[in-house]
Formats: C-alpha cells, structure tokens, sequence
C-alpha cells in the first residue's frame, strides 16, 4: 500500500521521518520538506520502516547525488542534502538525542564545527570482496556493491584500489588467496598507501609483488580472519612501510594500518584543538586519556599537563604512542596497554589519592558502560568526553550528570559530510559536594 507522506523531520541514521497510517514512519534518502510517495516495507509496534517510490513535491533542501551508487551502497545517507543542511540537521539530532534519552537540557553548544572538505576526505577505508565483486557492502547487507572509486575518499586510496584489483582479478601474480577484505589507507603528504589484505586462509602468495605493481603502495599485511567478525584474526604477513603519517599541532604521528586512527584529518586538527581548549591546562595537572590509542589527544596535551597517562586496549596502538612520544620529544607521558574500565577500576584508589584534574575517553560506539562508577570515586575536575555516538553519549552523560557533574560545553565535529555519522565533544565539570 502506498501513502503520501510530508517528511517533517531526520532522524539518527540518516532516514526522514513523517506519519503514515496513524504511525511515524521512517524513510531512507528523504529529506525534511518532501512531499513522498512511500510504500510501508515494515510495521513495528510503534512505528512503520518506508521505501521512498517518488517525490510528488521535492525539499529545497536537497540537490542531486553526486555518486552513482547513492542509495545501493550503504556509505552515504545523506548525499540528497545540500551540504550546510545536513550540518544543520545534525545539530539538531544531536541536541533532540542529548534531550529525549539522556534528560539534558539547555547545553551550551559551540557552533557545529563543518568539515572544510565534503569529497576526498576519508584517509582510510575497508573495501569488501566477492569474487569479482570489489567496493562496499550494500545498505543493510552482506552483498558487495561494485564500485571504481568513491567521491569521499583520498584520491591515493581510489588509485591504490583500482591497482590492487586489476592485478588481483587479472591473475598477473598467480591465483589469488580467499580475499574478502581489504584496508587501505593514504599518507598525509607524499602520495602513499598502505594496505592490510584480510583472508580466510593462509596460502603461499607472492605479496611483494604488489608493493612494485600497485602504484602508491608503500607497505601492506596480510591477516587471516573470518568475514564479518570483530576480531582482526592473525597477522601472517608484513613488508614494506606500514604506518601512515599525518600531522596535527605541530605533533607527527605514525599510525599502523590495523590500528584506528581518525579518518577526516583536517576535522581531527579541530577536534584536537578543542580538546586542549576544554581541558584548560596550566602545567600541573594529571591527565588521563582512556582510548588513547596512538596518542592523537594524550600527547598534545602532555606538552601542557603535568603528567599525562593514556590507556588503550590494543598493545600495538600503544606502542606507536610510545614511539610518538619520543619522535615529538614529549615527556611525562605513559601509555598503558589495558581495556579502559578494568584499569580505572584496579587504581581508582592510587589515583583518587593524586588527584586528576582532566579524565579524555574517545570511546568506541558502544561507549563506556560503567565508568559513572569509577569517576563517582575519582572524581576528576574535569571529563571530556568524545563520542561518535550520540544515542551512547546521551546514556553515558545522564549517568554522569547524576554523579554530580554538569555539562559545561558542547559541540558537534562533522567527521563524515554526506553520512549520518555525528561526532561530538561534551565537557563536564564536577561540582562542588553539598553537605
């Protein structure tokens, strides 16, 4: 059955919403302003998922999609939009996510913080295989949608890809092992690429073959995995240079393939500079950075704390910090390869006694369940909290805020123009124990 729905608002996730049938409905790739015809593909207890059939009056709020695959891959949802609109629309999802789940009103928000590029801006990307099937996977599937090249990402990348391909499906340097992902990710300057090749078995394969074929492949690994599974699986394999540079701060950093780094490098010269900014340092204070991983925020602001200690999971992440630490001559900083909650919890003690002045975390998506508890004991002056997740972030602020802080600044970091993605910087400071 179809229906003709005013779409009225985004929600998070990037789909229109209206009402259809007595019941909000959600519509991939419209915006706020059209006038659709939709067909109801799914009933819910309290809401209905729509397929968008046509536009009986379009929004002024979009433009035409600049890549042939909009709507088939699952990268973008919001290439529809004019570009300030989908910053706008962010701001708000952010501010509505912050209020419905976490009860936070009236925050102080720092203007949306734009992406000075809206193409060519990611360093790194995943690309799916199948077969001769090459690209990303498909909205809401495992299917790989085929693809030359993507308009979000570093020209390096698309160049680096198209080699590997063609070398792989043309058999130039044998029969190709059971591929099913690969990484590849740019230099900041110089043109290079690194690439992390990602197989279900082991087999003999002449790999090097690829750093002199491939074009800007500067290094690559080989991890035997399966699909679709957390877990990285093994390193079999290395050669060549695997880590990419980039500079942020007048800090250089190396950051390996298979370990996260920030994708949108002139956002993550902001986000970094916020950062500093709301942790106020005078010199003395101890920092503590969880998920500190290369060391993207822990060592900026160890030129400025007293002492600086980052935890993060993955051990290889913290020796790149280490190593970054010395390359930049950064001192009173520690890295400390540990998940993040369990170690708060075995020193809360010893650091409750140091006082900390300034807790980081830049968690993944899932946040940090718990972690109210370990800062109700600890009870840093300040927690800046860096999320790429907004629904996380309202759970994770509300607990916090009933822990005795209060959000003091708040600012959304568009990392990902054309996607819903939304990244977000929010202060809290402690306040003053009332007896």
């Amino acid at each position: 059955v179809e229906h003709i729905v005013q779409i009225t608002s985004l929600a998070y996730g990037g789909k229109g919403v209206g009402r259809a049938g007595g019941k909000v409905v959600f519509v991939p790739y419209t915006a706020p302003g059209d006038e659709a015809r939709i067909e109801i593909v799914e009933e819910k207890k309290g809401f209905s998922e729509g397929a968008l059939k046509g536009l009986v009056t379009p929004s002024p709020l979009r433009q035409a999609p600049f890549c042939g695959l909009f709507g088939i891959c699952g990268g973008c949802a919001l290439q529809h939009m004019r570009y300030g609109h989908q910053l706008e629309w962010k701001q708000k999802i952010l501010e509505d996510t912050l209020g419905r789940i976490g009860g936070i009103k009236d925050i102080p928000f720092d203007p949306p913080q734009g992406s000075p590029e809206v193409f060519n801006y990611r360093s790194r990307a995943r690309f799916q295989v199948n077969g001769r099937r090459w690209g990303f996977f498909e909205s809401g599937s495992h299917r790989v949608a085929s693809l030359e090249e993507c308009p979000l990402l570093d020209p390096v990348i698309n160049d680096a890809f198209a080699r590997i391909k063609d070398i792989f499906l043309s058999g130039r340097l044998g029969k190709a092992p059971p591929l099913f992902a690969i990484d590849i990710g740019a230099d900041e300057a110089g043109g290079m690429a690194v690439a992390a090749f990602h197989i279900a078995e082991n087999q003999a394969f002449p790999w090097e073959g690829l750093l002199g074929g491939a074009g800007p492949l500067k290094g690559l690994e080989v991890w035997v995995g399966r699909p679709f599974k957390r877990d990285k699986g093994k390193r079999v394999f290395s050669c060549g240079d695997v880590k990419l540079d980039y500079e942020a701060g007048g800090i250089r950093y190396g950051a390996g393939i298979s370990v996260f780094s920030q994708v949108n490098r002139l956002q993550n010269r902001a986000l970094i500079d916020r950062v500093v900014d709301c942790a106020e340092l005078k010199g003395a204070e101890l920092v503590v950075d969880l998920f500190s991983g290369v060391g993207n925020l822990a060592l900026p602001l160890a030129r400025l704390a007293g002492k600086t200690i980052g935890v993060e999971y993955s051990s290889s992440a913290c020796a790149q910090a280490e190593e970054n630490a010395a390359l930049n001559s950064i001192e009173g900083v520690s890295f400390i390869a540990s998940p993040a909650l369990p170690w708060m919890e075995r020193n809360v003690n010893t650091l409750e006694k140091g006082g900390v002045d300034v807790v980081v975390l830049d968690p993944p998506r899932g946040g940090e369940p718990g972690a109210d508890r370990a800062f109700s004991i600890l009870r840093p002056k300040k927690i800046i909290y860096v999320s790429c997740s907004p629904p996380t972030l309202a759970r994770d602020v509300s607990l916090l805020t009933g822990r005795g802080y209060r959000v003091a600044r708040a600012g959304l970091f568009d990392m990902f123009p054309q996607t819903f993605h939304i990244e977000s910087v929010v202060r809290l400071d402690l306040q003053e124990r009332r007896y």
